[in-house]
């Protein structure tokens, strides 16, 4: 029963969330399979095709799970019902940032099998490490995006960050990769540098500084008032 119960929590909390920020991921990586056939068909070289496919993981699907993030952490039709419930209204927030990471990483996952055994030119690392590609943006997009959206009580500004953060990186690559300060925060490091010496530093960091935010969030969120008194994106 206690199991039916957490399920029936888990569909709820799906539906509330919303259907087609779920579905996203998911045609996000549809559409990225479909742009690889069509680059195919018109015989477009195939390095570029395995930097587009890589771009799409390391970069694309991250900063899609961010902005998601900052969309589930600012928005809630039921504030005020779920700030009177029992249950902590970080646990509620959490438990849907979850469900959407956990789905995200499936996809990716999925995505990474796919193209390990259609096209293993495109991934430069072996099958353990391919899964620290996107699984560290993936991370640190998610954590950065709630933190940001919860602060500035606004999902656009903070999804704008998230993408101010993402075009620097790209477009000063060479700056975070030769600066030693700016490497552990690189997001991009098998796009740009796959041999470099750093490259599973990297990861290590990124998902370490992860995990400090989703800690940094879980207690700024202990103070659930914050979240309604504050709320200005409708």
């Amino acid at each position: 029963m206690k199991i039916l119960w957490q399920l029936d929590i888990v569909r709820y909390e799906i539906r509330v969330t919303g259907i087609l920020l779920f579905a996203i991921p998911l045609l996000f990586a549809a559409g990225l399979a479909v742009l690889a056939e069509f680059l195919q068909i018109g015989h477009v070289s195939q390095p570029f095709i395995n930097d587009v496919l890589l771009a799409g993981l390391e970069a694309c699907l991250p900063l899609t799970s961010g902005i998601i993030a900052a969309t589930v952490a600012t928005q809630d039709p039921a504030i005020e019902l779920q700030l009177t419930l029992p249950l902590p209204y970080r646990s509620t927030t959490f438990l849907r940032l979850a469900l959407l990471l956990i789905w995200t990483a499936l996809i990716a996952l999925l995505s990474t099998l796919a193209l390990h055994l259609a096209l293993p030119s495109v991934l430069p690392t072996s099958l353990a490490e391919e899964q620290l590609i996107w699984s560290a943006p993936l991370l640190w997009f998610t954590a950065v995006g709630t933190i940001l959206a919860l602060l500035m009580r606004n999902r656009s500004t903070s999804s704008a960050i998230l993408g101010c953060l993402w075009v620097m990186q790209l477009v000063f690559h060479g700056y975070f990769l030769a600066t030693v300060w700016t490497r552990p925060w690189f997001l991009f490091t098998t796009l740009y540098a796959p041999d470099i010496s750093f490259w599973l530093a990297n990861r290590i960091e990124l998902i370490l500084t992860s995990v400090i935010v989703f800690i940094a969030t879980w207690f700024y969120l202990r103070n659930s008032e914050w979240r309604f008194f504050g709320e200005e994106d409708k």
